[in-house]
């Protein structure tokens, strides 16, 4: 390079450095200015990662606005919003999700509050979809015993979807559970709503026991009370006895409520009918959060056991083909709750007893009498102590096996006593079923066993494992307000205090931020 070459490069290298100098600096994108915003803004590491999920999605599509437009909100935002406006349909608290306002002027500035708009609108959608779908808490934190487990959530993946879809907001509401108990809660919440709405319930005043042939004003009070619960027909008649069709009214209401059927109207069946009907309306929107919980379940067959409720059911295809009560955990012995799955049945099971039983109670009555284990049918093993198969194994002869951490299944039992009690919380945390034959045949008779087959096997005496060709799921849940098959709204006592844990955790959760 001669020397007027290489001057003249350095000229222009010295050039394009001072017109380079006097470039402005790059314009800030708005969406990533508003992500930024809004990532200062949260504080809880749950909401940081939705955060980091819209992020993601901002970032696939180039940090283009996906729910606003120079007018302001798009088509799409607007369907968003719509179908996030109707969260009290699911009895989530529409305060919880609320977007912000813009306006339609060309500036810098509307630009801005365009993209802000735009970023925080995916954020409560977001937050929308997973307290909608996946549940606003998460079961293991709520109760060690309820070992559901968390679903991922794709937060990016959903805001992907709705960003493409013809109807964003319809999009959205496709993660709403669509399972028979969901719906039914659903149908239920809305029709407890409009009551309380309409004609708040009544209650009956404090007074003496009532039962057939008794009269007065509180007979009245129970006739207008039954009536607006709809279970008494209509009020029609002398109001003041206490007839044979209020007995059969009261019988229902009882029935409804888990307790014991007797047409009295006692202390009890006045306690459950007193209870307010925003605290009924309550225990819906808690029984629609644990639902929330559960994993999606395909339109075969499946085995829920309601806690609360204290019954067992096998359904096919959403319908309730066969139903049993069961005994459950005491309350120092709570049955968790969990998914499972139904592997095999054991037949003449033997048992072995956990140590903590055989510890605090087979031990020491060995100690009190020493011919208690041969009278028990029970023998030491290098483990501990088993009692053998036979009618007087506490298994019974059936017991259905579906592995779990906790080691409870559902099983046969001796003590038939305890099905006929309206409070049946009486077993150290498994689940004894009232009627296991009539189970087991229905279960096996996809493997064409006959009844026939299976009493034959029972009686040998010896212990069978027959393993199920098709695995079942198993659903432990705990619902204190549900609807039955026919479309009647249940409710049970609160036995082991689970409604009230979970309402005070929801009352902690995280709290809304502003727009």
């Amino acid at each position: 390079m001669d020397l007027r070459t290489g001057a003249r490069t350095r000229l222009m290298a010295s050039a394009l450095c001072i017109t380079l100098g006097a470039l402005p600096p790059p314009v800030e994108n708005d969406i990533d200015i508003a992500l930024r915003a809004l990532t200062a803004r949260v504080h809880s590491d749950h909401d940081a990662q939705l955060v980091r999920g819209v992020r993601r999605f901002y970032a696939n599509r180039g940090l283009a606005p996906a729910w606003t437009d120079s007018a302001g909100w798009s088509g799409r935002g607007l369907q968003l919003q719509r179908a996030i406006a109707g969260a009290a349909t699911d009895g989530l608290d529409t305060g919880m999700y609320r977007a912000p306002t813009i306006e339609a002027r060309a500036s810098s500035r509307t630009n801005a509050a365009h993209a802000h708009a735009d970023v925080w609108l995916s954020f409560i959608a977001l937050r929308f979809a997973e307290d909608l779908g996946w549940g606003l808490t998460v079961p293991g934190q709520v109760q060690r015993s309820s070992a559901y487990p968390r679903r991922p959530f794709p937060a990016d993946s959903l805001l992907t979807a709705w960003s493409r879809a013809a109807d964003a907001g319809q999009a959205l509401l496709e993660v709403t559970p669509t399972g028979v108990g969901y719906v039914r809660l659903r149908e239920a919440l809305a029709m407890l709503r409009r009551i309380s709405r309409t004609t708040p319930w009544e209650n009956v005043t404090h007074g003496p026991t009532l039962r057939v042939g008794a009269t007065g004003e509180r007979v009245a009070q129970l006739r207008a009370s039954l009536t607006q619960r709809g279970d008494l027909a209509s009020a029609f008649g002398d109001t003041s006895a206490f007839d044979q069709r209020l007995a059969t009214a009261v019988a229902r209401f009882q029935e409804r409520h888990g307790l014991m059927a007797d047409s009295v109207f006692g202390p009890v069946t006045r306690a459950a009918m007193n209870v307010p009907i925003t605290t009924r309306i309550r225990q819906v929107e808690l029984g629609m959060e644990r639902v929330r919980w559960l994993p999606p379940i395909d339109t075969g067959w499946w085995i829920t056991v309601n806690l609360a409720d204290q019954r067992a059911f096998v359904l096919n295809a959403g319908r309730t083909i066969f139903s049993t009560r069961v005994v459950i955990g005491t309350a120092t012995h709570k049955t968790p709750m969990f998914t499972g799955t139904l592997t095999h049945l054991v037949l003449n099971p033997a048992w072995n007893v956990p140590p903590s039983i055989a510890a605090k109670e087979i031990w020491p009555a060995v100690q009190r009498d020493a011919s208690y284990l041969e009278r028990n049918h029970m023998v030491r093993v290098a483990d501990g102590i088993q009692q053998r198969p036979g009618p007087w194994n506490a298994l019974g002869q059936i017991a259905f096996m579906f592995p779990n951490r906790f080691n409870v299944y559902m099983h046969d039992t001796p003590a038939k006593a305890l099905f006929d009690r309206p409070d049946r919380a009486y077993s150290h945390g498994c689940i004894r079923v009232q009627r296991p034959h009539e189970m087991a045949e229905l279960l096996l008779a996809r493997q064409r066993w006959s009844r026939a087959a299976l009493d034959s096997a029972i009686a040998t005496g010896e212990r069978s494992v027959v393993m199920l060709h098709d695995p079942i799921p198993v659903r432990i849940t705990y619902a204190t307000a549900f609807m039955d098959d026919d479309g009647t709204l249940q409710f049970r006592p609160d036995v082991y205090n689970r409604d009230a844990t979970l309402d005070a955790h929801l009352q902690r959760r995280r709290a809304p931020l502003a727009p």
